[in-house]
Formats: C-alpha cells, sequence, structure tokens
C-alpha cells in the first residue's frame, strides 16, 4: 500500500505541474490499472487529504523506522471508516 500512495502522489504531482486537475480517473490512467482496486482508492484517498507527499526512495530509506506514525492503526481505520462510507453512498 505504501508503495502505492507514493505513486498515486508522484502521478499527482506530475499532474499538478501539466496544470492539471489530479482526478483518480487521470491517475488511474497514468498508473496504467485496468480496473478500480480498493487499494488505489485508499492511496488517491489518503493522497487528497494531505497524507500522502512525494519521497524520493534515498529518503524512505534513511528514515529510521521509530519516525513514522505511532497511530498508523487508527490512520488505516480511520481511512477503512470513509471508504466504508464512500461505498455505502454509490450503493456498491
Amino acid at each position: 500500500m505504501e508503495q502505492l500512495s507514493q505513486q498515486v502522489a508522484k502521478i499527482a504531482a506530475q499532474l499538478q505541474q501539466e496544470g492539471k486537475e489530479p482526478s483518480l480517473a487521470l491517475v488511474k490512467a497514468r498508473l496504467g490499472i485496468a480496473t478500480m482496486s480498493p487499494a488505489l482508492l485508499q492511496a488517491y484517498q489518503a493522497w487528497r487529504n494531505g497524507g500522502v507527499s512525494v519521497q524520493n526512495t534515498a529518503e524512505q530509506a534513511s528514515q529510521p523506522v521509530s519516525e513514522q506514525p505511532s497511530d498508523l492503526q487508527a490512520d488505516l481505520a480511520r481511512i477503512e471508516a470513509k471508504l466504508d462510507l464512500i461505498i455505502k453512498k454509490l450503493g456498491l
């Protein structure tokens, strides 16, 4: 999921540099994914909510595990709740 989130953030940044508004459809097209997946939707929403920014691989490798958010489970639960609400509103 983390790698997909970084890819979504990178693509969204590229789209913004091109003067385009990053949408889920544009990100999905750039990724080359044929079908919508819950992981892609979660990654896109996390980026949209400001939870994911582009980091280069050197920064990721040098970042100690202890500096990662300790409330990762709470964040995941919040994202899942939002996803459940969206799915309910879409009637899926």
